[in-house]
């Protein structure tokens, strides 16, 4: 009987943590995960993890020449722990970027069907009315390929 209350004080707390706290962030950002440009949606998991969704895209300059596609899309995917409280937070996390279509860098050609690795910190400001505006600092690998970059993200939360 003990273990059954056990279950049930756990699956209370797991619910209020996992849906009544949840929020949805959306928002758009330049740079970042993303490349050049991507929407965004967040979802907070808990009061303090959140995960990502993305889409952007791009077109490509030299897409006759080694692909088909008229356009290369960025799927970024992550989760990420919040520090702070209020309307001023630090994030730290990470995650990947899927590629759709032949990204060209410097001179170098990354083929078709990739993914990026990325980790990434910044600062998140919840501005009054649901608006969100953040900045953060990634640093994206892909293969032998590796950089600094940096994101900027307006949008808002609900």
């Amino acid at each position: 009987m003990n273990l059954y209350k056990l279950k049930i004080i756990t699956g209370i707390i797991l619910f209020t943590e996992l849906v009544l706290c949840q929020k949805n962030n959306i928002y758009a950002e330049l740079g970042g995960a993303g490349y050049t440009k991507t929407l965004n949606y967040e979802r907070m998991l808990t009061s303090k993890i959140i995960a990502r969704l993305g889409y952007g895209f791009e077109k490509e300059e030299s897409a006759s020449k080694y692909s088909d596609n008229e356009f290369i899309k960025f799927y970024p995917l992550g989760a990420a722990y919040l520090l702070g409280a209020g309307d001023y937070r630090f994030e730290i996390g990470g995650g990947m970027t899927l590629l759709d279509g032949t990204l060209e860098m410097n001179g170098e050609v990354v083929e078709e069907n990739q993914s990026t690795l990325y980790i990434g910190s910044g600062y998140r400001y919840y501005l009054t009315d649901g608006l969100l505006f953040g900045v953060k600092g990634y640093y994206l690998t892909l293969g032998k390929f590796s950089a600094p970059w940096l994101g900027i993200s307006l949008g808002w939360t609900f």
